[in-house]
């Protein structure tokens, strides 16, 4: 940093004393200064500007350079001013004090011209490495916290507070679970049939007021895969009835896709059972849940009509006598397996 801007402060009460400091600090290219003919003045004018450093006299009638000290050094947002007192020299006692209660330095009248320039010097040099320190530690914790933001961006909050607490995730098994998986009809017709720029807004305008609604319902959004979202009802976050919850957020999200510009159709899928959770792959990571379950899920999606909810009898046995459905009989799923299928038509 320019000598020139950095700025001091000299605090003393007789004027001859602070016209000395300031003619020499001035031919050592020293130019922002300020003068305080008093202790008060003094801590009026710290909390009026950023000072780089602080020549405080000792014996004021006022208040004391010591009180002074002691009131700056209390002070969290002024303890990392620099200030060399400026004493007698048979002051001996209470510049030792001044010294333990924080002071950087000290210079004895009379004034020595190179030792002042030396100790002004070095007093604002420590202070240029600490700023420095300063700048790097909450350059620090803003990125951390920016991390932290997109952590919970990307995955459920409660994984992302045990990634960053612990700085990993173990895997668990999760029972009696409710997976939701909702898909957009003519999606990749649509993709194939418009710019770029036009699918992703479509697809990012969406998809925004589905994640606030699986976020109002108390779902967990798990990921994307292309038009389809996925989600949980249950996993990180403590549900009565996780069905009934994906149930009332499914429906939500059919009006959601029927009132928004494109007029999109849905497909939706819900499921119950255990499941396995955890964080998959090293440099690019994602939280995912696995097992034969979410395949049912997604069979169960990839079978409705446009606009359908359909259930399995898993999930309607869990919420029955808050759900109304109509069976729609027997589904054969990809693992050849049969499962009774209901479609959602209201939730109490």
């Amino acid at each position: 940093m320019n000598v020139s801007s950095q700025k001091i402060l000299i605090v003393d009460d007789i004027e001859d004393n602070r016209f000395t400091l300031e003619r020499r600090l001035s031919r050592s290219g020293y130019s922002a200064i300020s003068q305080a003919d008093c202790g008060k003045k003094a801590l009026e004018l710290v909390k009026e500007e950023n000072f780089d450093l602080i020549l405080l006299d000792l014996m004021m009638p006022d208040i004391s350079g010591l009180e002074v000290l002691k009131i700056l050094k209390a002070d969290p947002k002024n303890r990392s001013i620099p200030v060399v007192m400026v004493t007698a020299a048979d002051e001996i006692e209470t510049t030792a004090e001044c010294i333990s209660s924080g002071a950087d330095d000290y210079i004895t009248k009379p004034i020595n011209a190179t030792l002042l320039k030396a100790r002004v010097t070095a007093c604002l040099e420590k202070k240029r490495f600490r700023d420095s320190e300063e700048n790097y530690l909450s350059k620090v914790e803003a990125d951390k916290k920016r991390t932290q933001t997109l952590l919970k961006q990307v995955l459920p909050e409660k994984v992302a507070e045990e990634l960053n607490s612990s700085g990993l995730v173990r895997p668990r098994k999760y029972d009696d679970i409710a997976i939701l998986v909702c898909d957009l009809v003519g999606f990749t017709a649509f993709c194939e049939s418009n710019p770029p720029e036009k699918v992703i807004d479509n697809l990012q305008e969406i998809f925004e007021k589905f994640e606030n609604e699986i976020e109002n319902s108390g779902l967990e959004k798990i990921k994307t895969v292309g038009d389809a979202i996925l989600a949980t009802g249950g996993l990180t976050r403590s549900l009565e009835n996780p069905v009934q919850s994906a149930a009332k957020c499914a429906l939500n999200l059919k009006k959601i896709a029927l009132g928004s510009g494109h007029n999109w159709s849905i497909h939706v899928g819900i499921h119950f059972g255990p499941l396995v959770a955890g964080l998959i792959g090293k440099k690019s990571f994602q939280f995912d849940i696995l097992g034969g379950n979410v395949n049912t899920a997604f069979n169960l999606c990839d079978s409705t009509e446009p606009n359908e909810i359909i259930l399995s009898n898993e999930a309607w046995m869990s919420a029955r006598s808050d759900l109304e459905v109509k069976s729609k009989g027997l589904m054969k799923l990809k693992s050849d397996s049969e499962i009774e299928v209901l479609e959602l038509l209201n939730c109490y």
